[in-house]
């Protein structure tokens, strides 16, 4: 059975396309050519009223960090300049696409992912923009974003970092995708949050865009 209009979602599953670096097969979001198939209906037609987040060009901020979130709860992400608390879920796989959770106040982690509380290699979340007929998910805003400002992540035992984000970029689907953002447990400590932004496309049923934030530990 087909969901109401009204709640079907203007931002559909994330098509996955495998690559080979350096001898490890590494999953990175990207669009196909031909249909692949979603976790979810998407709208036949119609779409949101105004396009995607793209990110702006304000300057840097410089913000003060605070050493701990006190009422932050475990597994979760705090975006300050956002007013955001989500909860960090999964993003589910399924014969070569990725879903971010369908809840407005989660996002989701990327498999290949370094663990929250590892040393070492990237953290990579994505999550929706929204659905149709619904305000902004957790991801909604996040174009809206500049450097220094601070996100928060606590792991499964509440432990938080502090991350100060260093770039907000936007790269069209069709250019494929960025595969840095899933550089997974290799290389330094870092936070990469994806989103969809730009036009939508009625035909495509998708945003124009994927919309990457990168942050460092502060």
């Amino acid at each position: 059975m087909r969901r109401p209009a009204a709640s079907l979602p203007v931002l559909g599953a994330l098509t996955l396309a495998g690559i080979m670096l350096a001898g490890i097969a590494l999953i990175v979001l990207g669009w196909p050519a031909r249909p692949a198939p979603v976790a979810a209906p998407l709208p036949e037609t119609g779409g949101p009223h105004r396009p995607g987040p793209s990110p702006g060009s304000g300057g840097a901020r410089t913000v003060q960090i605070p050493r701990h979130q006190s009422d932050l709860p475990a597994s979760s992400l705090r975006i300050s300049a956002l007013g955001v608390t989500a909860r960090i879920g999964r993003a589910t796989e399924d014969q070569g696409v990725l879903t971010p959770p369908q809840a407005p106040s989660e996002v989701g982690l990327w498999s290949g992912s370094a663990a929250l509380d590892a040393g070492s290699g990237e953290v990579t979340l994505v999550g929706h923009v929204n659905w149709r007929g619904m305000p902004p998910f957790a991801f909604g805003r996040l174009a809206h974003l500049h450097a220094g400002d601070l996100v928060y992540t606590s792991d499964a035992r509440g432990e938080q970092t502090a991350w100060r984000v260093r770039r907000v970029s936007a790269r069209a689907k069709a250019g494929g995708v960025d595969p840095a953002a899933f550089a997974g447990t290799q290389g330094p400590r870092q936070l990469v949050m994806i989103t969809c932004g730009g036009p939508f496309d009625l035909r495509a049923h998708s945003y124009s865009d994927n919309v990457y934030v990168r942050a460092t530990p502060a």
